[in-house]
């Protein structure tokens, strides 16, 4: 889209449909005219001019760019390796593990494979597929690279993301090995002609791509062979994951077209490498199923354990004026070194930075702009597809649909520098963070709020321009940025070795999601800090997307999982989010996290209100099973059927007939239900999924536990929940109002009452052309 084409209305539309304030919109237009990335610009390089900016994109914007980018890697990749002529395998079952070494250390600088790694190729060389889960970070890629060095033919690598291809094909031409990409990003013409004469040893490709290109692929199989098909993400397969993308289970195809009986110049299936960080078992079985894998595939597992990542759960509102409070560790972490430049090689001065890296002077005042008169906003008229819907409220949120939606690349295609080249910050305790939060606003609001504290921050989702993404990913791969604020679009493919911090500022919506953004910290090996900042007085709600019922159900299913992992307060959360993915978590504890380092809170004896809630809610079941067996109307007893008493109705009974439980409010008997849920005591009476039990159903267990005798039940002691912590931590709520009045009698609580500020009352602005105005100025003097 060319912004300078657009009208001024239309382009400030696009920029309040962003997440921009609309007063910043109109004073962007003002100075820049109707471009939109210009626009962009101007805001997030703290309201000051863009045309004398040193690297400033052109407004004709990624085209051009990405044409100079990709004929660079093409020349390179041309000079690094000569294709190389079809062979047969040049190895034998004695000797191979001793080529890969070699080829290992040849070509990456690794002295021997790690035992999964041995594992994965060991399967691969038996002609069989396999399934590879390992940690993020611990080198899956490796699985499928030697394959192609060992064999001299071409290894195809199905991979979700662009920016993933184009990450990988830079790192692999640095250690001289040829690889390339397909797909709707690719602008040269000539790459997929010259990848189906075999010029590449590994060829990259988008599942939608590979689909389209069976038959081209069958002739390379035929001409110079193909050695392996590896399927990168592969959770995005299933259903049941986090991530699930048609595209990706519709490459059951690679079985069914690449085996001996239908290609007979094959000896052998193509064998097929499917990996992922993250797979509950589950998930794992739908993957084989999916993919058509052979009957009994190598499955290769790598311990979850990251013992050098320390979780912790702190409750927040996880508003914009929780931010102080929220954010004060880390900005005084980064303070420390404001006066410091935070990149030895790339000399970027701080007032050169872009893309919301702007210094505290550079600032303007954003609160002065948002406070503009809403009245103005009016004039504005929004595109139709803008309209109140679920599509619009879809766009609030990043959800990955196209394998080119994030066309982002990680630095330059120069083969000039690497990772291992680059200097981590200066303040190497600081390192860098990342902040992931659900909507696209919110990444600008906190991004504006850590660039007036000092912080070099940038905000990063998919609606800002792939210019703007750029140079997100430069800066930041440059140790230019000391934070960034995204959402789920950015982190696949990351390779920094020193992020220190990832903060999940809001609740995730899986536990796989939101442990595979975890492990994108401290992959150097040293302590790093994973972070949930989440409302523990609510419940957390599903992001809007398009799902069956069945994927509905699932996607709560998951979040409920996301939701009991923050309320445990009695388990290492390292050993629950190991577990979860079917691991047995050999140590005790992680000795890092939160609930390990402050150790469990008290148990409590709940007896009593444990038994008082199930007595009233068997109560209720067996009033109803006597109302429905008494009257022979069927509607009447469809009425009855339908009065489910939620939980909060449940407790308002409780607190009207027992005086002692009054002050006890919804959320500590919430986080009882889920207790009496885990204990087989509960369930849950309604069709429909919800978080946690909604319309709560005794179970025998549980009318055992309500009915039986005094003398039975000695003692119900459990460790109390977070919600229910927090429940009491609160102030006690009045038991009557005329226990709240009495409170008026006292001068300093009377005083304390008076003062209070009340932020949401405005005050009146007196207008003095009316009676009315001109008096209430004389009596305010």
């Amino acid at each position: 889209m060319d912004g300078s084409n657009l009208a001024s209305d239309v382009v400030i539309a696009e920029l309040v449909s962003m997440g921009f304030e609309i007063s910043e919109a109109r004073k962007a237009i003002k100075e820049v005219g109707p471009s939109l990335n210009n626009a962009i610009d101007f805001i997030l390089s703290g309201c000051t001019k863009v045309s004398s900016r040193k690297g400033a994109l052109p407004d004709t914007g990624a085209q051009s760019v990405r044409g100079m980018r990709q004929s660079s890697i093409m020349d390179h990749l041309q000079s690094s390796k000569k294709p190389a002529s079809p062979v047969s395998i040049p190895y034998s079952n004695e000797d191979w593990e001793v080529r890969a070494n070699m080829l290992l250390q040849k070509h990456f600088g690794y002295p021997l494979l790690k035992r999964f790694q041995r594992e994965a190729l060991g399967a691969w060389i038996a002609q069989k597929d396999c399934l590879v889960l390992a940690a993020t970070g611990s080198g899956k890629s490796l699985c499928f690279q030697i394959p192609a060095l060992l064999t001299g033919k071409v290894v195809v690598v199905i991979s979700p993301l662009i920016s993933l291809m184009h990450d990988q094909c830079l790192k692999l031409a640095k250690h001289g090995v040829s690889a390339c990409f397909l797909g709707s990003g690719q602008i040269d013409q000539s790459v997929q002609q010259k990848a189906m004469r075999g010029m590449y040893e590994i060829i990259y490709v988008c599942p939608e791509t590979i689909l389209r290109l069976i038959k081209p692929f069958e002739s390379l199989a035929e001409q110079r062979g193909i050695a392996l098909f590896a399927i990168d993400e592969v959770h995005c397969v299933s259903k049941w994951g986090h991530d699930f993308r048609p595209d990706y289970r519709r490459l059951s195809a690679l079985r069914e077209n690449f085996n001996a009986k239908k290609l007979p110049f094959l000896e052998f299936d193509i064998p097929i490498m499917a990996l992922t960080a993250t797979a509950t078992i589950r998930v794992r079985e739908d993957i084989i199923t999916s993919l058509h894998m052979s009957e009994d595939p190598m499955i290769v597992l790598t311990s979850f354990f990251r013992p050098n990542l320390r979780f912790s759960v702190k409750h927040s509102r996880t508003c914009s004026s929780s931010y102080e409070k929220d954010f004060r560790d880390l900005i005084d972490a980064y303070s420390k070194n404001t006066s410091q430049k935070y990149s030895k090689k790339t000399n970027l001065p701080l007032e050169n930075m872009s893309v919301g890296t702007s210094s505290r002077d550079d600032i303007c005042n954003w609160e002065e702009r948002a406070s503009e008169s809403e009245e103005d906003d009016e004039d504005i008229t929004l595109p139709k597809r803008r309209k109140l819907s679920v599509e619009y409220l879809e766009d609030e949120s990043d959800l990955l649909i196209d394998v080119d939606d994030f066309d982002v690349t990680c630095g330059e295609f120069d083969g000039r520098t690497s990772t291992k080249d680059l200097d981590v910050c200066e303040g190497k305790t600081e390192g860098l963070t990342i902040i992931y939060v659900p909507t696209r606003k919110e990444t600008l609001s906190i991004a504006k709020y850590l660039c007036r504290c000092g912080v070099k921050a940038a905000a990063y989702h998919a609606k800002l321009p792939k210019s703007q993404l750029r140079q997100v990913h430069k800066e930041f791969h440059e140790n230019a940025l000391q934070v960034v604020v995204a959402t789920i679009a950015f982190g696949m493919g990351i390779d920094k070795l020193n992020v220190r911090r990832i903060i999940h500022y809001g609740w995730p919506q899986s536990l796989e999601a939101y442990y595979q953004e975890a492990g994108r910290a401290g992959r150097d090996g040293k302590l790093a800090d994973c972070v949930l900042f989440a409302n523990l007085s609510r419940m957390p709600s599903l992001l809007p997307n398009r799902r069956s019922e069945e994927q509905t159900r699932q996607a709560y299913k998951m979040l409920s999982d996301c939701f009991r992992y923050a309320m445990r307060t009695s388990r290492c959360r390292a050993q629950m989010l190991v577990q979860y993915f079917g691991e047995d978590f050999s140590d005790d504890s992680c000795h890092l996290c939160d609930v390990c380092v402050k150790g469990p809170p008290e148990q409590q004896n709940l007896k009593d209100e444990a038994r008082i809630l199930m007595q009233m809610i068997a109560a209720h079941y067996d009033k109803r099973s006597y109302m429905e067996s008494s009257y022979d109307d069927d509607d009447y007893n469809h009425n009855i059927r339908m009065e489910k008493p939620n939980v909060k109705m449940f407790v308002c009974r409780i607190q009207e007939q027992n005086q002692q439980l009054e002050t006890t409010d919804l959320l500590w008997w919430r986080g009882l239900v889920r207790i009496l849920e885990d204990k087989g005591f509960l369930r849950e009476g309604d069709d429909k999924a919800h978080v946690q039990i909604k319309y709560p159903e005794p179970t025998k267990l549980g009318l055992e536990f309500a009915f039986a005798e005094t003398e039975m039940v000695q003692s119900f002691n459990v460790w109390p929940e977070a919600d229910m912590l927090l429940s009491k931590s609160r102030p006690k709520s009045y038991s009557s109002f005329v226990e709240w009045g009495k409170g008026w009698a006292d001068p300093e609580i009377r005083k304390r009452r008076l003062s209070r500020n009340r932020p949401w009352k405005q005050p009146r602005r007196t207008n003095k052309q009316t009676v009315r105005g001109r008096l209430a100025a004389k009596l305010s003097k």
